[in-house]
């Protein structure tokens, strides 16, 4: 993680320095994908600013901004909104894999006990223009995944492809 740190209106303190250092990289406990730190720290008249700005993975950035009276105090303040909002951030990302993955596997231990209730897991929907069965299978190995529904563009129908034990591929179609 790299940490920059700039300061403006005020003189250079290397005790100042280590201490930013310290807090930043305490923050990897916290979330370990943040890519580096920018800090500001400035002095207007009675008013010691920390301005934090932390740039994780997936471009998104978390900002920290408090003042006080003692600098030390304000880089604790916004550390401590740091921490905050990256302890949020990793559960949003969290919940959002959860729900991505489906239920949880407790979840579904319970549904797999329910024998009159059933559910949906997963879902995986796929749009793709009409394609030729030889299309499709080389569309099935771009996506990696181990069947494809499409519109077979030579009888206009809903088609399946799917990779067999064997290595070879399946196709159904529908009738009506």
């Amino acid at each position: 993680m790299k940490v920059k740190i700039v300061e403006r209106h005020a003189a250079p303190s290397e005790a100042l320095r280590g201490y930013v250092l310290e807090k930043t990289e305490a923050l990897k406990r916290y979330f370990d994908r943040i890519i580096s730190v920018d800090v500001v720290l400035s002095v207007e008249k009675e008013r010691q600013i920390a301005d934090f700005h932390a740039h994780l993975t997936n471009r998104k950035i978390i900002k920290a901004h408090e003042e006080s009276p003692d600098m030390y105090a304000s880089i604790d303040k916004a550390i401590n909104r740091l921490k905050r909002q990256l302890v949020k951030y990793k559960d949003q990302l969290n919940d959002t894999r959860a729900r991505g993955m489906g239920a949880s596997f407790a979840e579904a231990s319970s549904i797999v006990g329910k024998v009159d209730h059933k559910e949906i897991l997963r879902t995986d929907i796929y749009f793709h223009k009409p394609m030729t069965p030889e299309e499709a299978v080389l569309q099935l190995e771009a996506i990696d995944k181990g069947f494809l529904v499409f519109i077979n563009a030579e009888t206009n129908r809903m088609s399946i492809i799917y990779h067999r034990r064997d290595g070879h591929y399946a196709l159904i179609e529908s009738r009506r």
